[in-house]
C-alpha cells in the first residue's frame, strides 16, 4: 500500500469538526492535512481515493466486547436459560471452557475480519478460557499484529473454577499489562468477569498485586449487569458493585465498567466522583433480558457490543430505539458516540481518535452517501436512520488500508476463513462434549 495518498471527496466528521466537502491526506501512518472544499494544496503526484460523497469519520472503538464468543453462532445452551445465572452457566461458561489456543486464535481473526469490514479500528476484549489461561492474551494480540488494529486486551478472572486458581487469571492479566506499558498499539487491563463470582479474597489479592494503584492497573469487568450481582454485593455488607470495587481500591479514571445496570445510589455517587469509563451494552442488554441502564445518572458512557457484533453503528441504533426514540437526546448520542471513544483512546493511546494533523490515521469511511442535506446538526441522525447496518467502504489502520470496497487487503480471507471454520467445528465438538 501507498505510505502516502489522499482521500478525497467526503464528507468528514470529527469531534467538533464537520466538513461537508472534504478531504484527508495521510502519509507514513499519520494524518497531515485536513482540508475544506474540493482542492487540496501540496498533493501533486499523490494517489487519490475519490469517496464519491461517503462520511468519513476516525476509525470506531468497541469499547467492550468479548472475542471469544465470535464461534459462537448455531451453539445451543446445555441447559435451562431461566435468568442470567442460567445463561453464563449452560452457555457462556461451558464455551470458554472449551476453548483450545487454536480457537482462541481464531474467534480473534474472525472478530477482527467483522470489525474492520464495520469500520472498527480498536477492540477493547474482555476475554475467557479457563482451561487455557497462561499466554491466552500472546495468542489474542498475535491476531491483533496480523491486522495492525489497536487492542485492549485482558483475562476475565473469575473463581467460578475455584478460587486457588483465580491467581493465575490476575498473574496473565498483570503479565501483559507489564509486557506491552509501552506499545503503541496494544495494551492491557486488569480484567474480572463480575462481583458475583470473585471472593473478597480474590479481591484482596488483586488489590495487593497491584500495589492498590489501579491508574497503572486499570479494570476491566461486567459491573451491575444482573440484579444477582448488586443482591451478591448487599449480602456481603456493601451498597452496590461499585461500592464493593472501589472499597478495594481497584477504581480509578482509567476503569472499564460494562452495563451498570443495576447499582445503588452510593454506586451512582461513586461514579461521578471517578468518572471511569462506563459502556452501555443495549443489544446484550436486551437478548439477557437484564433490564436497561438509567443512562441519566451516568456523567458519560460510551457504547459497546459486549460480543453481539462489531457493528457500531447499528449498536448505536440499539442505543437509540431501546432508549427513549424519538424523544433521545442527538447531544448526549453524539458525546456517547464520538467523544467519550476519543477520551478511552487518549487514556490508552494518545494521538489517535481525532480527524487531525499529527494524529495517527485510524479511520472508517462508510458506505453511505447522504442523499439529504447533511450538518453537523444532523450527523447522528444519518447515522441512526441513513447509515443503518454499519458496513463500510473503507477502513484505514495506522495509515494502512486494510479494507477497500468489499474485500480485505492485509491478509488472504479465503485461507484463514478455512482455518477458521475447522476451528470451529472443532471447538463445538468439544462444547457439546
Amino acid at each position: 500500500m501507498n505510505s502516502r495518498f489522499l482521500l478525497s471527496n467526503c464528507t468528514v466528521i470529527s469531534e467538533n469538526l464537520f466538513i461537508d466537502n472534504g478531504s484527508v491526506l495521510v502519509e507514513h501512518g499519520k494524518i497531515t492535512g485536513v482540508f475544506a472544499g474540493p482542492d487540496a494544496e501540496g498533493v501533486e503526484d499523490t494517489p487519490v481515493y475519490d469517496l464519491g460523497g461517503r462520511i468519513l469519520m476516525p476509525g470506531l472503538v468497541n469499547p467492550h466486547t468479548h472475542l471469544y464468543s465470535a464461534l459462537s453462532a448455531g451453539l445451543s445452551p446445555k441447559g435451562q436459560t431461566r435468568n442470567f445465572t442460567e445463561v453464563l452457566s449452560n452457555l457462556w461458561w461451558p464455551l470458554d471452557s472449551a476453548h483450545d489456543e487454536e480457537s482462541i486464535y481464531c474467534s480473534a481473526v474472525s472478530g477482527i475480519f467483522d470489525a474492520v469490514k464495520h469500520g472498527v479500528t480498536c477492540i477493547v476484549d474482555h476475554h475467557a478460557s479457563m482451561n487455557r489461561v497462561k499466554g491466552s492474551l500472546d495468542t489474542i494480540a498475535s491476531a491483533f499484529r496480523l491486522s495492525g488494529l489497536k487492542g485492549i486486551l485482558c483475562f476475565e478472572t473469575s473463581d467460578r473454577s475455584g478460587v486457588e486458581k483465580s491467581g493465575t487469571h490476575i498473574e496473565e492479566n498483570l503479565r501483559f499489562i507489564d509486557e506491552n506499558m509501552n506499545s503503541s498499539n496494544l495494551r492491557g487491563m486488569l480484567g474480572m468477569h463480575a462481583n458475583l463470582t470473585l471472593s473478597d479474597k480474590t479481591l484482596k489479592t488483586a488489590a495487593d498485586l497491584t500495589g492498590r494503584n489501579p491508574e497503572k492497573y486499570p479494570v476491566h469487568i461486567h459491573c451491575g449487569e444482573d440484579k444477582s450481582d448488586t443482591d451478591f454485593c448487599i449480602e456481603q455488607g456493601f451498597s452496590g458493585p461499585v461500592d464493593r470495587l472501589n472499597s478495594y481500591g481497584l477504581l480509578s479514571n482509567g476503569s472499564i465498567l460494562a452495563h451498570c445496570i443495576h447499582l445503588s445510589f452510593r454506586d451512582l455517587d461513586i461514579l461521578r466522583d471517578l468518572s471511569p469509563f462506563i459502556v452501555s451494552n443495549p443489544e446484550s442488554n436486551a437478548n439477557n433480558r437484564v433490564g436497561k441502564p438509567d443512562r441519566s445518572a451516568f456523567p458519560s458512557y460510551l457504547i459497546g457490543t459486549d460480543g453481539m457484533s462489531m457493528d457500531m453503528i447499528s449498536s448505536l441504533r440499539s442505543q437509540f430505539l431501546l432508549g427513549t426514540g424519538l424523544s433521545e437526546d442527538f447531544g448526549s448520542l453524539y458525546e456517547s458516540f464520538f467523544n467519550q471513544p476519543r477520551q478511552l483512546l487518549k487514556y490508552f493511546f494518545p494521538g489517535t481518535g481525532l480527524i487531525e494533523n499529527g494524529f495517527d490515521a485510524d479511520i472508517a469511511v462508510l458506505d453511505y452517501i447522504p442523499e439529504t442535506p447533511i450538518s453537523a446538526e444532523n450527523i447522528m441522525g444519518h447515522l441512526i436512520y441513513g447509515a443503518r447496518g454499519g458496513r463500510v467502504y473503507m477502513t484505514v489502520a495506522a495509515g494502512n488500508i486494510l479494507y477497500l470496497d468489499g474485500k480485505l487487503t492485509f491478509t488472504s480471507e479465503a485461507s484463514l476463513r478455512s482455518r477458521i471454520k475447522s476451528a470451529a467445528a472443532d471447538l463445538h465438538r468439544r462444547y457439546y462434549g
